[in-house]
């Protein structure tokens, strides 16, 4: 066990930047993530056959769309995501959006992209 920076450094796009947590932090079970969305930026709309997710915002403000419905999620909120549902996060404040996306089962391959 140890404890890792995470600073979401690795370049998605212009954008969107990202700490893969898992590996790193030998995980086996979960699969963890911490991301940056620049202002007005958004991640692709996607949906998890098996995999359940755990959002919660670090900094800034989101708006989350789940099957067609926006919930708004400020600092410190968590929102859980069933697997098999659409779903798409964006920064809807001013400045950057960091926040940790925690999946399980870790199934590899799991995400469909909309």
């Amino acid at each position: 066990m140890k404890a890792v920076r995470a600073v979401p450094v690795d370049t998605v796009s212009e954008q969107v930047h990202v700490k893969r947590l898992t590996e790193e932090l030998g995980a086996c079970n979960l699969r963890a993530n911490v991301w940056s969305l620049a202002e007005g930026a958004q991640m692709r709309r996607h949906r998890h056959r098996e995999q359940e997710e755990l959002y919660l915002v670090l900094a800034g403000d989101a708006e989350i769309e789940v099957e067609g419905v926006i919930h708004k999620l400020d600092e410190r909120d968590a929102f859980a995501v069933p697997p098999g549902t659409v779903r798409q996060l964006s920064n809807v404040g001013v400045g950057p959006l960091t926040f940790v996306v925690v999946s399980a089962p870790p199934v590899p391959g799991d995400g469909e992209m909309l």
